[in-house]
Formats: structure tokens, sequence, C-alpha cells
């Protein structure tokens, strides 16, 4: 009959209606994803001091004095924080003094970095492989006020910290 409508296509229409108005809500929370989290670059840690990045739950206060290319992310609900730095060769002794003595193990550690911090390194992304990222160069360590994990490649003069996140799942 002309005019009236099938209640099955009226159904499987709206049905369709809401499972796109899902998907779209879906897509959007998930671009919006870790909104929190706030990212900074400094060309030296003097620039980043007048910035007041070296903030306590910002940037490591006591990171060697001629660093530079530094690099900062924080996440503002969960306190989370990620950075990076190169060092002048000559200051591995100031670095060294904010760390642990003792190398430590990234086998098990979770670095749960949000992606949208693009210049982080996907060596250093969620479930950590030691063996992997000491094949590089890279050395891990705890700050040593044990609130920070630090991977260094001392001999290219580059640094990483970042909040440890707990054990890979």
């Amino acid at each position: 009959m002309i005019g009236t409508r099938d209640p099955f296509v009226a159904a499987t229409r709206r049905g369709l209606l809401a499972m796109g108005f899902g998907f779209a809500t879906a897509v959007g929370l998930a671009a919006c994803g870790n909104a929190d989290v706030v990212t900074n670059s400094y060309p030296t840690l003097a620039d980043a001091k007048a910035a007041g990045a070296l903030a306590p739950g910002r940037m490591p206060d006591r990171l060697p004095a001629g660093s530079h290319d530094l690099r900062e992310a924080r996440d503002l609900d969960t306190q989370r924080r990620w950075g990076l730095f190169s060092f002048p060769s000559d200051q591995r002794d100031q670095l060294a003094a904010i760390l642990e003595p003792e190398e430590m193990s990234l086998t098990g550690q979770n670095c749960d970095v949000p992606g949208r911090i693009e210049w982080w390194p996907m060596l250093l992304r969620g479930s950590l492989d030691d063996e992997r990222i000491r094949a590089t160069g890279i050395r891990a360590y705890r700050s040593k006020g044990r609130e920070l994990i630090f991977a260094v490649n001392w001999n290219q003069g580059r640094g990483y910290y970042w909040t440890p996140g707990g054990a890979a799942r």
C-alpha cells in the first residue's frame, strides 16, 4: 500500500541511526582522549626555568646545567609526566648525581604514553623490552627520590624520564 511504512524498515533505520550516532560519539571521545595532557618544548634549561617548568610535578629541577632541546608532557588529571633532554658530555656527572647508582631492568615495566606525545620514542612505549632497549645503548635508572625512571644514552647525551606506571599487562 502506498503511504504505509513497514515497521521492520522503520526499526532498522532507527537502529542504524543509533549505531551511527554511537560510533560518532566514540570517535569524538577518542579524539579528545588525554585532553588534559600538556606539552612544552624549550631550547635550553634556562628557558625552561624562566617559563616555570622546573616546578614540582613538572621537569626535574636538577638536570645538567647545559641541558638543551628539552620537551615535557604532563597529564593534569593523573600527574603522570614524560620528558626528554640532551646534555653535554662534560656534564654527565651532574645527571648521575640525581640518579640511583645501580642500573635497573625495564623488563616488566609499562610506559603508558598518550599517543598525542608524538616525540616520545616508540621503543619506550607500552610494555618495555629491556634487552631491545639496552641494545640501543640506553641504560635505565630510578631517580634518587624514586619518583621517576630515567632512560639515558650516555654516549649520545640524551635522556628520557617518566613517572613509573607499574608492571606491564
